[in-house]
């Protein structure tokens, strides 16, 4: 295996899981959808790349573009894990990240990743999804931001996210969903 395959793995992402994943030695590529089932984005996730560069942020770990951003008033509906939820899903969790959605996936459990924690422009959309949502949040003001999008919040342990909970924690924190 290589080097982002076995990475991802370590990170519950499954790559038979997900469809038109694109992989590098050293970059996985992620394409983003949006209701109608149009490609309007992708996300690249280079984890030996530094989080942020200032100068060039495609050189970054995590690097989104999407056809029309979110500061735009005609933004792009766009997220990550749709492929896991139907209209019968009694409920949805959100997550800021694509593998906070994947270690949810892994249990089973359908989740998008709205790849932000404010995802305003996401409103109405999340309003017209017919099943009960479940904010998965850390306890700061980034955290309290997204909570606001769901019926019900998840409070995880301060500094980790779903993907960098240890098995029991995630079994104790989400046990009543299992």
């Amino acid at each position: 295996m290589s080097y982002i395959a076995d990475h991802l793995k370590a990170r519950f992402f499954d790559v038979e899981r997900y469809r038109h994943v694109a992989l590098t030695e050293d970059a996985a590529t992620l394409p983003l959808w949006n209701m109608s089932g149009q490609m309007v984005g992708y996300q690249c996730y280079s984890p030996k790349l530094p989080k942020i560069h200032v100068d060039d942020p495609r050189q970054s770990k995590y690097y989104t573009w999407v056809t029309k951003p979110c500061a735009s008033n005609t933004a792009e509906l766009a997220v990550w894990g749709l492929e896991t939820v139907t209209w019968a899903s009694p409920l949805v969790f959100l997550t800021e990240g694509v593998f906070d959605a994947c270690r949810l996936h892994h249990h089973n459990l359908p989740a998008l990743a709205v790849l932000g924690c404010n995802p305003q422009h996401l409103a109405g959309w999340l309003k017209t999804l017919p099943s009960f949502k479940v904010a998965c949040v850390q306890g700061d003001a980034a955290g309290q931001k997204l909570a606001a999008f769901g019926n019900a919040v998840v409070m995880l342990p301060a500094g980790k996210d779903v993907g960098d909970l240890t098995e029991a924690e995630f079994e104790e924190l989400f046990r009543k969903y299992l």
